[in-house]
């Protein structure tokens, strides 16, 4: 019964460094806009994760395939749920964010 706090102590801490590495492996991405739009960059040789979530919205994943594809997919119902109860030029990330 003691050992409890110990063990969560332990769990927590291997989580934050294995985390804390993955994310320092992580490349950045740059987005520029302009006036037809946008160029966003990717500094990573493997695959992007750099995906169009609606007409004017992208995003940039750091992370297991799984859980970027995942928040994908909620973002883009977010989206398109948005988009069909209000109109396609609502659809701003603010209002996602929210």
């Amino acid at each position: 019964m003691f050992e409890e706090p110990f063990r969560w102590m332990e769990a927590i801490s291997t989580r934050h460094s294995y985390v804390r590495e993955k994310l320092q492996k992580g490349q950045p991405v740059i987005a520029v806009p302009y006036k037809e739009g946008a160029m966003i960059l990717g500094f990573a040789p493997q695959p992007g994760k750099i995906f169009e979530v609606y007409d004017r919205i992208a995003m940039g994943g750091l992370g297991h395939p799984a859980d970027v594809e995942r928040l994908r997919m909620s973002l883009l119902d977010m989206a398109h749920l948005e988009g069909f109860n209000r109109s396609a030029q609502d659809v701003t990330i603010v209002r996602m964010l929210q």
